[in-house]
């Protein structure tokens, strides 16, 4: 394999999906409508639907055991011809990491985490960034490995995305690039605050560029050099939104590595995370670049 353009550092872990008609409650089960498992967490999102769309990418991070999920996240990952996972630690008597994601039928979803407190790390050094054009990280697990991941990236040149950055004192925004926030989760920690505002503060405090996601409301794009823009999403009936930021930012990079501009970039990560929502599961339907293309909006 050639080395690699992007690499996802972050979230890796078997994810087991549960379709249901209702949360359950203390006096209400849910039923259960669909079960299935597919390799799941923020990075592993992101470099599988970019290896899929042929570009060289590199995935480590989170570690894995030598259980049965971890075998099943290694096969998922080893039949995607330009993904590397060659620096995936894996660990005898460690429980893979594992996450159980319940969906409701209007696409929504929650999710339970196995053994966050067990969690282990490989730390990305800078043999592990040779060749690289962008280093992609997320913010779900310790900050500290992510932190010391983006000093080495800067330190080498290479630009960081990353995403839900929400406070402009954030200790990794000075590293950042290009950040992805989303205006539910920031309406969520700020009742009454506005989403745009925040961004702009962010995009002041950290030099970056910012864009603004809004489920299937218009994606706002904060230029570092002042410009905004806005995209409407394709309209399209949502079966499953987990994982959808991760596919968005897959499309972003695939745009910006085909020396697509940072507007039409982040078209090409609104098609991809549009589509990504109309199939259940992250990463079980991996669609390819023509049905992406025909999302464009």
């Amino acid at each position: 394999m050639t080395d690699p353009r992007v690499l996802c550092y972050g979230e890796i872990d078997l994810d087991i999906y549960l379709k249901l008609d209702r949360l359950p409650t203390l006096n209400c089960a849910g039923n259960t409508r669909d079960e299935f498992e597919n390799v799941g967490g923020a990075a592993a999102n992101s470099a599988m639907w970019l290896a899929n769309w042929g570009i060289a990418t590199r995935l480590l991070g989170h570690d894995l055991g030598d259980d049965r999920p971890g075998d099943t996240v290694r096969s998922l990952l080893g039949a995607l011809e330009h993904l590397d996972t060659t620096y995936i630690a894996c660990h005898a008597g460690y429980r893979s990491p594992r996450c159980q994601c319940l969906v409701t039928p209007d696409g929504e979803r929650s999710f339970i985490m196995h053994w966050l407190d067990e969690l282990r790390i490989t730390e990305l050094e800078s043999e592990m960034l040779r060749g690289v054009e962008w280093l992609n990280l997320d913010m779900s697990g310790p900050l500290e490995p992510r932190l010391r991941a983006a000093r080495l990236a800067v330190e080498g040149g290479i630009p960081v995305l990353i995403n839900d950055i929400y406070t402009p004192d954030h200790a990794l925004l000075p590293y950042v690039d290009l950040l992805v926030i989303s205006a539910s989760i920031a309406r969520g920690r700020m009742p009454g605050g506005e989403p745009l505002a925040l961004a702009r503060k962010l995009r002041e405090a950290g030099d970056c560029h910012v864009i603004v996601t809004d489920a299937a409301g218009p994606v706002i794009l904060l230029m570092r050099e002042g410009e905004e823009h806005q995209i409407q999403p394709p309209a399209v009936i949502a079966v499953d939104t987990t994982g959808a930021g991760d596919t968005f930012k897959a499309g972003l990079l695939y745009g910006l590595l085909t020396d697509l501009s940072l507007l039409e970039a982040a078209r090409w990560g609104c098609a991809a995370a549009s589509l990504m929502c109309q199939f259940p599961g992250t990463t079980r339907h991996l669609a390819d670049l023509d049905a992406v293309a025909a999302c464009l909006p």
